[in-house]
């Protein structure tokens, strides 16, 4: 008998099994052991059969009572009182051959870890993967009863403190983060994926204090329930989306996108460019000082104004998939010339230049130049700045890395007395290669496409995979290695650790590191690449900054997109109008589909969406507006949510510094975490490690209001010029 034949008895015979809620303790587990194994291919790595079945886990947890005698409390800045919590409710769902199989629930901590196991103990497969959607918080509450009946894991990943990707045993179970697969919640997950079962939103009381040994209301069963099942039923649909088996499901969402780029590159040799013109380890570090995010930054003499006119926002339609297609790049190794001035770079436009650039008496071309493109956080020196929320207003010495795309930006707003280029590399500059732009423009074609239909599970998909194409050639060649302790313990310098704390791990050689990065198979995406990318979108968006009417005033950037009023839309027309004579240079063009054009690239503006009547700034990530369309106050402040709008009062001169945007009203948490060993609570919970979320209140902030005066009146610290 074949595996496909094998496949379809099984699927048959699980079909007849009639799904349904249940305790952990009346379930049939003898029923699991006919679920098949996968036996993975491609890769030696994998030594191990894999149980071909879908399981999603969860917990509930509640607030020990603050009555109790025996329990840890922490008395918050904001008032409010951290508290001990435990687990009070779990679920595990169980999915295979597209069906349902059972959803198992209990209430202690200690039952989901022997479920756990012994549903692992009922199938034939070495390894099962088991989920939970955002697994950090649900580990912390689980992970010392793991530790005590599982043992210690095997091997586990971090991608911060606190946040593990992974965590394997050696019990042959494999907890893994659905949240990073799918990068959305769980609520937008399955409708996004428009599964059967939806999270049950509004039937659980997270203020209700629970016990261990309470019976669950029908609501209070449908919410834990939908949990866990819609998070198996949207895990297959990932499956079934991304053609992929249960072994080749990737950990991040941005692997889909890693996984074609790696098949595609393969079939056109792109490791042997890779090989040839991949950094030295001494480029790459250089590389990673000259790498910027993106630029969001307000206008500082408009700070805690309130605006009237009508603002409109323009934003590129993909900037970074936009600039990989019609913009060149280093695409040879770089190779060292010597020091040199500003004009010898900008006057060699087939180069690619970087380089330490060292400015002296440095100050804006324009005292009122309002995006000042040179960031504080980025120089090795500064000596006497005048800072403009974090931007460099004026200075008498700087030292920082760029490259020439940023230097023609710089030297454009900037004058210096004196200056020089050092450190230099330079490299030719070329396309990037054919499959690669070939592969970013049919993304952008598929998701113009599916704009237009009535499929929006592929066409949330084909978002997901062109916005992750920028985010691979960014991935940084040397990862930091973040060990959580499991034990307390004492080190050889006599410093005491604590079990459930992090810390990075001194790694043996960066540069050994970094020689495994470029041998290793897969890797064929440069990083400089990445590094050219974000500058030319950088300069892009300063060119936008520029299609403004004598009367009208820029506002706000925001990384891609600019708020202002006064807009020239005969220079938004030539501006895009050079958008696509780039593509065509290219071999690109518009996206026609349904007599709808699509170009990328060009800046965009949706009446009444992207229109205020009232708009008011306060800084980078501090902004808001009365928008057109629905005469709503809409928000964007970092760390705040979204609702947090209605704080406001419906009035925009509460949007003003020092006003306090309430946890209670905006939903914002802030995790306080508890250490501590298994013990059971005065009211018989069984308890340990625990995380308490308490409102957060956000007190806003604001950059400081600008004067032209301020530039020369400024107070300074002032500093010799001996050590230079």
């Amino acid at each position: 008998m074949t595996p496909k034949e094998l496949y379809v008895i099984k699927s048959e015979k699980f079909n007849k099994v009639k799904y349904r809620m249940i305790h952990h303790s009346e379930f049939d587990y003898s029923i699991l052991k006919d679920i098949m194994y996968l036996i993975p291919t491609g890769s030696t790595k994998y030594r191990h059969t894999i149980n071909d079945v879908l399981i999603m886990c969860d917990t509930e947890t509640s607030k020990k009572s603050i009555n109790s005698p025996d329990i840890q409390k922490s008395k918050l800045p904001s008032g409010h009182t951290a508290r001990e919590c435990h687990v009070c409710a779990w679920t595990i769902s169980i999915r295979a051959y597209h069906h349902n199989i059972v959803t198992l629930y209990g209430h202690k901590p200690s039952t989901v870890v022997d479920t756990m196991l012994k549903i692992h103990q009922s199938m034939n497969g070495d390894k099962t993967l088991m989920y939970f959607h955002n697994m950090p918080y649900d580990h912390w509450f689980l992970r010392r009863f793991m530790y005590e009946k599982w043992g210690k894991p095997a091997k586990q990943l971090n991608v911060k403190p606190h946040y593990p990707l992974y965590i394997q045993f050696q019990n042959g179970i494999e907890l893994r983060d659905s949240l990073m697969l799918a990068g959305k919640k769980l609520e937008k997950w399955a409708n996004d994926l428009q599964v059967e079962h939806r999270k049950a939103v509004g039937k659980w009381d997270y203020n209700k204090i629970r016990g261990q040994h309470e019976k669950f209301t029908t609501d209070e069963l449908q919410y834990i329930e939908c949990d866990t099942l819609a998070g198996v039923e949207c895990l297959d649909k990932t499956l079934e989306i991304y053609n992929k088996h249960l072994y080749s499901l990737p950990y991040t969402i941005t692997g889909f996108i890693r996984d074609d780029v790696r098949k595609i590159g393969k079939k056109h040799n792109a490791k042997e460019l890779f090989k040839k013109i991949a950094p030295t380890f001494e480029q790459y570090i250089k590389l990673t000082k000259v790498f910027h995010g993106g630029f969001t930054h307000a206008n500082r003499f408009e700070i805690d104004e309130l605006i009237r006119e009508i603002v409109k926002c323009f934003d590129f339609c993909s900037s970074y998939p936009f600039c990989m297609l019609v913009y060149k790049y280093p695409m040879e190794a770089f190779h060292t010339v010597k020091d040199c001035d500003i004009d010898y770079i900008l006057k060699s436009p087939s180069y690619a230049f970087m380089f330490k650039f060292i400015g002296y008496k440095c100050s804006l071309r324009n005292k009122a130049h309002i995006m000042p493109a040179l960031q504080y956080s980025k120089c090795v020196k500064c000596i006497n700045p005048v800072l403009d929320n974090g931007r460099i207003l004026e200075a008498d010495y700087i030292e920082i890395y760029l490259n020439e795309v940023d230097l023609e930006v710089i030297n454009e707003q900037y004058k210096f007395e004196g200056h020089l280029c050092t450190e230099v590399e330079c490299a030719y500059k070329d396309y990037l290669p054919r499959w690669f732009t070939d592969y970013v423009f049919n993304l952008f074609k598929e998701k113009c496409r599916l704009s237009l239909t009535d499929d929006e599970i592929n066409y949330m998909v084909q978002k997901g995979k062109i916005n992750g194409c920028f985010g691979m050639c960014v991935q940084k060649s040397i990862k930091e290695v973040i060990e959580e302790l499991y034990d307390d313990f004492i080190d050889d310098d006599g410093i005491e650790h604590k079990s459930g704390e992090y810390r990075q791990v001194p790694e043996q050689s960066m540069e050994e590191e970094y020689e495994k990065y470029l041998n290793k198979r897969g890797n064929i995406l440069l990083y400089q690449h990445g590094v050219w990318i974000t500058s030319y979108a950088f300069r892009n968006l300063h060119n936008l900054n520029k299609c403004f009417k004598s009367n009208g005033k820029l506002l706000y950037n925001d990384t891609d997109s600019g708020y202002g009023y006064g807009w020239d839309m005969d220079k938004i027309k030539a501006y895009n109008d050079n958008c696509l004579k780039l593509l065509r240079a290219n071999g690109y063009d518009s996206v026609v589909v349904g007599g709808k054009t699509f170009t990328l690239g060009i800046a965009e503006h949706k009446p009444l969406k992207d229109e205020y009547t009232e708009f008011k700034v306060q800084g980078a990530k501090r902004y808001a507006g009365r928008n057109m369309k629905d005469g709503e106050l809409h928000i964007t402040v970092a760390g705040v949510p979204k609702k947090g709008a209605k704080c406001l009062k419906d009035d925009l001169n509460n949007f003003t510094k020092n006003m306090i945007f309430k946890g209670e009203d905006t939903g914002k948490l802030q995790h306080i975490y508890f250490t501590s060993s298994i013990y059971i609570d005065d009211e018989g919970n069984e308890t340990a490690d625990s995380i308490d979320l308490c409102p957060a209140d956000y007190k806003l902030d604001c950059t400081e209001k600008f004067e032209i005066e301020d530039m020369f009146s400024e107070e300074v610290e002032v500093i010799t010029y001996e050590d230079i």
